[in-house]
């Protein structure tokens, strides 16, 4: 018997893809830049949201993308040359 949800991955993949308008829309390359990293933080934290099972998408995907760009700003205050975020594990 298949499977009758889409996976974590494709549910998020759907809605990103719808996305893609509200993208296409923007008007400065700094606009489009800052979509991008927004949608990279969303795919970043895809294992941890997968098990972590919760059944709203949204909540999770909102969650990555506050937790990546928390750990972009937490990198950014730090003195020093900045580094690039770590890929979780």
């Amino acid at each position: 018997m298949g499977r009758t949800a889409p996976t974590y991955r494709q549910a998020l993949e759907a809605r990103m893809k719808r996305w893609d308008d509200f993208g296409r829309l923007l008007t400065t390359p700094e606009e489009r830049a800052a979509f991008e990293a927004l949608r990279r933080g969303a795919r970043r934290y895809v294992a941890q949201a997968t098990n972590a099972g919760n059944p709203d998408l949204l909540e999770s995907l909102l969650l990555s993308i506050l937790l990546d760009l928390s750990c972009r700003f937490d990198a950014a205050l730090r003195p020093g040359p900045p580094r690039p975020p770590s890929r979780p594990s």
